[in-house]
């Protein structure tokens, strides 16, 4: 650590009030620890108070909550010196502007919310069902193009609703930002409730007000709420909105509780016509004015304004970029206030140091206003810094390694923590993030990237909000035969600037090829592009499939003997592996298998393209072959069949499809078009022809299972654990005692996850209400699996009862 700074700490009584709560905390942490609580009643209080598990056993992470990223001096001293006493000397500054302690020992906790409670810091309602921190632009208030400063609105909000009884048990967590200009530096469409300034014509300054955004699982952007908001409305609005939201939020099932599917559920107009009744309640009670805080962030002293040199450009001259000039153009803003600027200190993956914290403290007594603030970004923004010192702030920063220069710019690539402390992550984030460190190296990338954005999340729980990234990665895995590979999803063209957009999921990649894969886009772009088209605008324009196909190469994972890297994570020392997840999760196995079975067939399409512009005929018609045995195979999937020969793949799916009329007509009998391509027809003209159905085939059939996933993939989000902390579920007790009701019976021991359920699944559905079937299921994932999904699924499992090497699961029909 560094030596401690000679500037002495500035403490205040923590309230009566404040100290009970965290007196409390500490007689539940000393249950905990003798055992007279379990860790599950435990929980929901100390997610409560800010305190989450980590994937390492007996350590917790402290999520200190920041409202709108500001911290004085004062502050961020008693923060690094916690990271050092009590945490492993770093911090983390995360996409909601918190910063995050981990490794902390639970008996530590209350210690150290103290010493944060007098310096009027709290973890308090940082993690849990509850209104998480309130962020807002990093450069409010010194915006050269706000319309005016959020700060003290973003900071009323966030008293207002802390320790507010309407905000202690919510249906699930509940999201709030500012943004003081168009470009809305906040993302308030992804967010539960959003304010962007706005002004009327008359100078009346006020609120445009969305609701209903968020990421996640589920990706929404919000909606319109109000397209002008008066001030005195805006603590009324929030209660209001929470309200509706805590009575109508779905507390069941956590993967449909926010405050979006409550949307979904009513419709908006009919959800905001809610809102509206409520508000008109709530609003009776407030009179008057609202009262905003003093923000102490005001301008420093300065014996007469400081002339800027207008730019952060280079040194000019014609001489070579220094390192200053590199920095100070990437790194360094002018603000609105005449003489001033504002530095970023860009933090690698928002990791800072106990030492880099006690330093920066220091320099933003010296050389700003004491005060400093966390972005969304994960880095650190230092305002009100005289024009003439920023060259001295910056030999500082140097001296304390922050001087990296690509703040905020793509190259400043945003990563959840991952597998490093997540419970939930997947992958390393982080290892990702760094490997990509040589697409996008710190202040050389070219300026034609400058407006886009990399960010990358463990899971696809969207922490570091992948969804609305020109470039979005989210970690998966992916299971190889006897062993699982780390892969990424790649979603393309996320965006909250102009009209905001979800990117679209295009393509699945391994965590080895992606730097590759994120290379060859670049290059695609850059070589197909029109006259000053960026990037984000290019993918929109070439559109989901054509950059599928380009991409389809680096989708292919040798086997594990041929290059076993493939099944090792960025910086792992061992082979990725899955933790488990827990029972009744079919229907996710099901839609895996479709989409693994359609990504085969894109692969063996793109062999077959390459084969043939080779002239290798013969085995660029086996690999359009292929193709469309691979994609008829992913279409029988839904119907609980699994072929074994190529004669039963063009068998099943001509009765299922071609004979039915659910396919093409064109489509209908493939073993008839592509089933018998003897060596003796390998001309050219017979090789395109063969092709060109190949690839309407498998377009065709990619056309029908995403008709099909649909139902897969909400069955799948049901299924799934709730994203934060929730246990495993245990195994179910039979649902009542069997039924004495007429049985079928369905034998399906032999058939492996996910197509046993989908066998039952497909059975019940031909069955009347109260029907009872019996399903013979092998031990292992069949048994662990298939019961659990048909409970999701709403049916009743009457029994699981042991036979000869195998299990009878008796369910009744519900519905």
């Amino acid at each position: 650590m560094k030596t401690p700074s000679t500037h002495t700490i500035r403490t205040t009584p923590i309230p009566p009030e404040i100290l009970g709560e965290i007196e409390s905390f500490e007689e539940e942490v000393a249950k905990l620890l003798k055992g007279d609580v379990s860790l599950d009643m435990f929980r929901p209080f100390r997610l409560q108070h800010g305190i989450y598990g980590q994937r390492q056993p007996g350590v917790q992470m402290v999520r200190i909550k920041i409202p709108f990223g500001g911290l004085s001096s004062n502050q961020l001293r008693v923060i690094a010196e916690m990271a050092d006493r009590y945490a492993t000397g770093v911090g983390h500054v995360t996409t909601r502007q918190d910063i995050q302690l981990h490794y902390a020992r639970v008996e530590d906790c209350g210690t150290i919310m103290r010493r944060l409670a007098e310096v009027g810091v709290t973890t308090r309602e940082a993690c849990g069902n509850t209104v998480r921190n309130v962020t807002a632009c990093h450069l409010a208030g010194v915006c050269q193009g706000e319309v005016f400063d959020v700060t003290p609105y973003a900071k009323a909000v966030s008293a207002h609703l802390l320790r507010n009884p309407l905000n202690q048990s919510l249906p699930r967590k509940f999201k709030i930002a500012f943004s003081g200009c168009r470009h809305d530096c906040a993302m308030t469409p992804i967010h539960d409730l959003g304010f962007l300034a706005a002004k009327k014509e008359d100078g009346t300054i006020g609120f445009r007000v969305t609701a209903g955004g968020g990421l996640g699982s589920a990706p929404r952007i919000a909606f319109l709420l109000h397209e002008f908001m008066p001030m005195e409305d805006l603590l009324p609005t929030c209660d209001a909105l929470i309200k509706v939201f805590d009575n109508l939020g779905n507390r069941k099932n956590r993967n449909k509780a926010r405050m979006k599917f409550v949307i979904e559920k009513l419709g908006f107009e009919e959800f905001k016509r809610r809102f509206e009744a409520e508000y008109a309640l709530i609003r009776k009670g407030y009179n008057g004015k609202l009262h905003l805080p003093v923000i102490a962030d005001a301008a420093p002293q300065l014996i007469q304004p400081v002339r800027s040199n207008g730019g952060n450009g280079s040194g000019g001259n014609g001489h070579a970029e220094t390192p200053f000039d590199m920095w100070k153009r990437t790194n360094v803003v002018l603000q609105r206030q005449p003489g001033f600027a504002t530095a970023f200190i860009r933090l690698p993956m928002g990791d800072i140091t106990s030492a880099q914290m006690l330093e920066v403290a220091d320099l933003i007594d010296e050389y700003a206003n004491g005060n400093i603030r966390t972005t969304i970004q994960q880095n650190l923004c230092i305002r009100w810094v005289p024009a003439d010192k920023v060259r001295s702030l910056h030999e500082r920063l140097v001296a304390a390694n922050l001087g990296d220069p690509g703040a905020e710019l793509v190259e400043d690539i945003i990563a959840c923590p991952g597998t490093d402390t997540c419970g939930l992550g997947i992958t390393s984030s982080k290892g990702l993030a760094r490997a990509l460190a040589e697409v996008f190296p710190a202040g050389k990338v070219p300026a034609d990237l400058s407006q886009e954005s990399v960010k990358i999340s463990g899971c696809h729980n969207s922490c570091a909000q992948h969804h609305i990234s020109t470039i979005g990665l989210h970690g998966v895995g992916k299971r190889m035969g006897e062993h699982f590979a780390p892969h990424y999803e790649l979603h393309l063209g996320g965006r909250i600037d102009g009209v905001p957009k979800i990117g679209q999921m295009t393509v699945k990649l391994p965590a080895k090829n992606v730097p590759a894969a994120i290379s060859h886009l670049l290059g695609f772009w850059r070589q197909h592009r029109r006259e000053g088209e960026r990037l984000l605008d290019f993918i929109e324009r070439t559109g989901k499939a054509r950059l599928k196909e380009e991409l389809i190469p680096y989708t292919i994972v040798p086997p594990f003997e041929q290059d076993p890297s493939y099944y090792f994570d960025w910086e792992g020392e061992d082979e990725f592996v899955l933790e488990d997840l827990g029972p009744g999760e079919c229907a996710g196995g099901a839609l895996e298998m479709i989409e693994n079975r359609i990504l085969e067939a894109e692969q063996e399409l793109y062999q077959a393209r390459l084969l043939e512009g080779k002239a290798q005929h013969a085995t660029a018609l086996n690999k359009a072959y292929r193709a469309v045995l691979a994609a008829a195979k992913a279409v029988l999937v839904p119907e609980g069949i699994d072929p074994n020969t190529d004669a039963e793949t063009f068998s099943e799916f001509e009765r299922l499809f071609g004979a039915t009329g659910r396919i093409a007509k064109t489509y209908a009998a493939p073993s008839a078009d592509i089933g018998d391509l003897g060596p003796h027809n390998t001309t050219a003209a017979f090789a395109a022809e063969k092709l060109a159905f190949a690839k309407g085939f498998v377009e065709a059939c990619k056309v029908l299972t995403e008709d099909m996933s649909q139902s897969l993939k909400q069955k799948e989000l049901d299924e799934k654990q709730a994203t934060g902390e929730c246990a495993m579920p245990s195994p179910a007790a039979p649902d009542r005692e069997p039924s004495s009701k007429s049985v079928t019976t369905l034998d399906l021991r032999g058939v492996m996850c996910p197509i046993n359920y989908v066998k039952t699944k497909l059975k019940l559905e031909m069955m009347d209400e109260g029907e009872v079937l019996e399903v013979w299921l092998d031990a292992g994932e069949p048994i662990k699996n298939v019961p659990q999904s048909l409970r999701n699924d709403g049916q009743k499992v009457l029994a699981e009862l042991p036979a000869d090497n195998f299990f009878k699961v008796t369910v009744e029909k519900v519905g």
